[in-house]
């Protein structure tokens, strides 16, 4: 069966969702820390990138899990 995206971007795309959401959330809390106020997009945007932080680590760990229990890591050679 062909792969529908490359290796190197199925790998990568956790990553980008952890990267990019680290630093909506602490760019969103450092601007409404230096304006003195939060303001309703502000707090969406923090909470959209910790939501996506979130998904990026729990995608990571779905997959980490799921190769440990793979029938083919499991049978393949040491």
């Amino acid at each position: 069966m062909r792969n529908w995206t490359p290796q190197t971007l199925y790998d990568l795309k956790p990553w980008v969702f952890i990267v990019v959401g680290a630093l909506l959330g602490v760019g969103m809390m450092l601007w409404s820390l230096w304006d003195g106020l939060w303001t309703v997009w502000r707090g969406l945007l923090c909470l959209g990138g910790a939501g996506a932080a979130i998904v990026g680590g729990a995608t990571l760990q779905m997959r980490q899990d799921y190769r440990a229990k793979s029938k083919w890591r499991r049978d393949a050679p040491p």
